[in-house]
């Protein structure tokens, strides 16, 4: 029995080698990138780094249906995003502006340059969300932290000092300065929730992307992680302000910096499971003889239609198979 098309193409010694040489060249253009991102997903701003690449090649192998049954290689058109890549490296690295940050977008586009040299058009259209998911594990720009760390601070201490108000400890605030009955609590620029945020809008948009949904949920998960977030940091510092004087701060400052950091993602995570419910009450649209369940189970069976609604109406995939 001769190979198919796709596993003759795949064990071509040329295509491998060429993979390899790309590869490689990939791995040495980018190795100060990837040097430095190691280094940061180390701190609590982006240790979901680590967790990105593995969930990007999920999302590969959850829409394996989507891969074409042939690689029609070599493909120039991907060129094209390599043409635009390699300018964006040089600029990063001789002007030093938003250096890791522009770099990673240079590194995304080389990536999908080389998905479609190596495996044409139908190719891209599986792999190209993954691929664009990979710029959650690349830092910020030190501009853009700069400018979002003091209004998230400053929100953070107005949210705890309204909730301290609320459950009954006399508080007013100086500034990020927190002033709870006997005790002194400052919302530090560490404190400012920027880690949670940033975690927290990977995990969405990955949940967003594997759901099984319909778009306005999707939106809705998208649009929510922002302030559950915020309201997350919130809790866990006005948590810390009770425990600091019902404890003492040595419990509340242990709590505060471990327990309650590996809490916060779990607790915003349940409130947006239970946002998805009350839509689930909420929405009772008449949809004729089929539920809003039974839409979500049939219509968006397989979460790679959602994203690639281009192929629904045929049916097929994007090598042309079934």
């Amino acid at each position: 029995m001769s190979a198919s098309p796709a596993a003759a193409t795949v064990r071509s010694p040329a295509w491998i080698a060429a993979v390899a040489a790309t590869v490689g060249v990939l791995a040495f253009a980018y190795f100060p990138l990837f040097r430095y991102s190691v280094g940061e997903w180390l701190k609590p701003d982006y240790s979901h780094g680590f967790l990105v690449p593995l969930f990007a090649v999920y999302l590969a192998w959850l829409w394996k249906a989507w891969a074409p049954d042939e690689l029609a290689w070599p493909d120039v058109r991907g060129l094209l995003f390599i043409v635009a890549a390699a300018p964006l490296l040089v600029l990063a690295r001789r002007t030093n502006i938003a250096l890791e940050w522009v770099q990673g977008v240079s590194f995304v586009l080389a990536v999908l340059g080389a998905v479609t040299v190596f495996g044409g058009v139908a190719a891209l259209r599986w792999l190209y969300v993954p691929v664009l998911f990979l710029m959650f594990m690349f830092p910020l720009p030190y501009a853009v932290e700069h400018t979002l760390s003091w209004p998230l601070q400053r929100t953070a201490a107005i949210g705890a000092e309204y909730v301290l108000q609320t459950v009954g400890y006399p508080t007013y605030r100086e500034g990020v300065i927190l002033h709870c009955q006997d005790h002194l609590l400052e919302v530090q620029n560490a404190c400012n929730g920027l880690s949670m945020l940033l975690t927290f809008l990977t995990l969405s948009t990955g949940m967003a992307l594997v759901v099984k949904r319909p778009w306005l949920d999707r939106g809705l998960i998208l649009a929510a992680a922002v302030p559950i977030a915020i309201g997350a940091n919130i809790v866990r510092i006005a948590a810390t302000g009770v425990l600091y004087n019902e404890a003492g701060k040595e419990l509340g400052d242990r709590v505060f910096h471990d327990f309650a950091g590996w809490m916060m993602m779990p607790l915003a995570l349940g409130v947006l499971w239970l946002g998805l419910k009350a839509l689930d009450w909420v929405f009772l649209e008449d949809l004729g003889q089929a539920s809003r369940e039974d839409v979500i189970k049939n219509v968006t069976a397989n979460p790679a239609l959602l994203i690639m609604p281009q192929f629904e109406a045929a049916g097929k995939k994007p090598g042309g198979g079934r």
